[in-house]
């Protein structure tokens, strides 16, 4: 149950932060941006504190989306940071990665927690 849980917490913060990006600046009122932005930090909170039986910095590596070298700088300037930004965030802005490769490793990810829930149960 805990890992269906944590799936559709890391989809709604996937979906959340799409849609501010996306969202021209001048079409979504503020207090809505705000709502949103306050979602995100507590589930930011949320997936943070989660451990995965496949880190997603090793996911990346491994399918080639990153090097060791990236991957540690990213997480050496995280842990370093006052920022509550998740390692996939870091490693966008960094342009280190696309979206597109942070969505494919995410899905890899919970596609690997969720069949080794299928397997416990």
């Amino acid at each position: 149950m805990q890992i269906r849980g944590s799936m559709q917490t890391a989809a709604e913060f996937e979906k959340l932060q799409l849609l501010i990006k996306h969202e021209a600046v001048g079409s979504m009122p503020q207090s809505v941006r705000m709502r949103y932005e306050d979602r995100l930090a507590v589930l930011r909170r949320t997936l943070r504190t989660e451990t995965h039986s496949y880190p997603l910095g090793a996911i990346l590596v491994s399918i080639g989306a990153v090097t060791d070298e990236q991957l540690n700088r990213a997480l050496r300037i995280q842990s370093q940071s006052n920022n509550p930004k998740l390692l996939g965030e870091f490693l966008v802005e960094m342009n280190i990665i696309g979206h597109d490769k942070l969505t494919h490793a995410l899905t890899i990810q919970r596609s690997t927690a969720s069949s080794s829930y299928s397997q416990i149960t």
